[in-house]
């Protein structure tokens, strides 16, 4: 902090021996060794609710900022939610319009579903499904498993 050498304090030491006396020299060094800590305690203290302040800031942005996400969801959110009201009311609609009933078509699917559908299973050239899961349906395996 200060560029105070040990020539420099020896000098201020001596000129204190000479000034105070030998008897009133070391009750200022103690008085003054005292305000020294006083002052250092008050520059920690200061600096330590400077950091607190710094720190309290820093979380009331990231706050702000995940508040900004969550508005953001929340939009996001909303606009889905009226994207599948519209597509279920043209579900509706097209249900309306038919004049046979959809009991079979439970695979129509509405655009928020075309988006969000899961990719189809890949192509395997070679796959055998395996007989005994089909077994109920092929008279071969039943008749074959019966002694």
């Amino acid at each position: 902090m200060f560029d105070v050498g040990f020539s420099e304090l020896l000098l201020f030491g001596i000129i204190a021996l000479i000034v105070l006396g030998p008897e009133k020299l070391p009750h200022a060094v103690r008085k003054a060794g005292r305000a020294y800590a006083k002052f250092r305690r008050h520059v920690a203290t200061i600096q330590r609710e400077i950091e607190n302040e710094l720190d309290l800031a820093e979380t009331r942005q990231q706050m702000q900022a995940e508040i900004a996400k969550i508005r953001q969801a929340e939009a996001d959110m909303k606009r889905e939610m009226d994207e599948l009201k519209s597509s279920f009311q043209q579900l509706q609609q097209q249900s309306m319009n038919n004049t046979k009933p959809m009991l079979h078509q439970w695979f129509i699917l509405g655009d928020y579903d075309k988006k969000r559908r899961l990719p189809n299973a890949p192509f395997l050239p070679n796959y055998q499904a395996d007989r005994l899961l089909n077994s109920h349906l092929d008279p071969e395996i039943n008749t074959a498993s019966k002694p």
